[in-house]
């Protein structure tokens, strides 16, 4: 009887806390196909600049973001509290979100793009 208690408990601790566990998705992209490098909340996430950088399974649902440009004149663009997570949803889902670099008013600028509930394949 202990036994079957411990284990049924293991196994709702268990549940709770693999549902617990939620990992966003981030793509970052140049709409002029600028080559960039992304640090996100201080690591360098791309080595080589390249043109679009998506991140896997990140799970703040705010960061801070640096982006610099392979071409050294162009002013690196510099957002903290970057929202991944859907607002007023607590980050109670796991969520892919999209920005895009875009060039207004001779700056560029980090823009939101588009946010999806990500889909999440079963592993039974």
């Amino acid at each position: 009887m202990k036994k079957l208690f411990l284990l049924t408990l293991f196994l709702n601790f268990f549940a709770i806390y693999s549902q617990a566990q939620i990992s966003h998705d981030l793509e970052i992209y140049s709409e002029d196909g600028l080559n960039f490098t992304l640090i996100v909340n201080g690591k360098i996430i791309n080595e080589t600049p390249q043109s679009n950088v998506k991140i896997t399974n990140i799970e703040n649902d705010y960061v801070q973001i640096v982006i610099k440009f392979e071409d050294g004149k162009i002013a690196s663009i510099k957002r903290k509290n970057v929202q991944i997570a859907a607002p007023g949803s607590g980050g109670n889902y796991p969520v892919s979100t999209v920005y895009k670099i875009i060039f207004k008013r001779g700056v560029y600028k980090l823009r939101f793009v588009s946010r999806s509930e990500k889909k999440i394949q079963n592993k039974y």
